[in-house]
């Protein structure tokens, strides 16, 4: 079975005044609804599910039945946000917090050596490029992301130190 162009936009009129019907006008997931009840009438049209294709109004009533049917358990599983709802703070740190940590990754790149600290910087904080520091350095990319990962393990270590047993 094939539709024409002008046969599938009355089908998709229809169902939008069947889905406003059943959903409200105030709903803005209309078309959604209207395009997912098309493509799987499409689909089982295309597959053969089709039982008795003389009612295929009755097997599109019954498919956009369904989807309406799944978007309202959808939406009362999921309820909508609510814009007048108080929404949480994200957490922020405190500035003295925030002050400490500073000090620390300053102490941890300091006890780094020249070149670990100046591509870390490089990649991190100045957010150059793999390629131009490669460049600056004349490193290969494989030499680079070797240095780089014993880079941030020194770093990990002198940032984090293990406690003396």
């Amino acid at each position: 079975m094939t539709l024409t162009q002008p046969e599938l936009e009355r089908l998709r009129l229809k169902l939008r005044y069947k889905v406003l019907y059943h959903v409200g006008h105030n709903c803005a997931d209309v078309d959604d609804l209207v395009q997912e009840t098309l493509a799987r009438f499409l689909r089982a049209s295309q597959n053969h599910q089709i039982r008795n294709t003389m009612e295929l109004g009755a097997f599109l009533n019954g498919v956009c039945r369904n989807v309406i049917l799944e978007y309202r358990r959808r939406m009362r599983r999921e309820p909508a946000i609510d814009p007048e709802m108080c929404q949480p703070e994200t957490a922020i740190r405190p500035e003295a917090e925030h002050f400490e940590m500073r000090q620390a990754i300053d102490h941890g790149l300091a006890e780094l050596a020249d070149r670990d600290r100046a591509i870390l910087r490089a990649l991190y904080l100045d957010g150059k490029e793999k390629d131009v520091i490669c460049a600056e350095w004349n490193m290969t990319d494989s030499q680079f992301r070797v240095v780089l990962f014993r880079a941030k393990e020194r770093f990990r270590r002198a940032y984090n130190p293990k406690p003396d047993k």
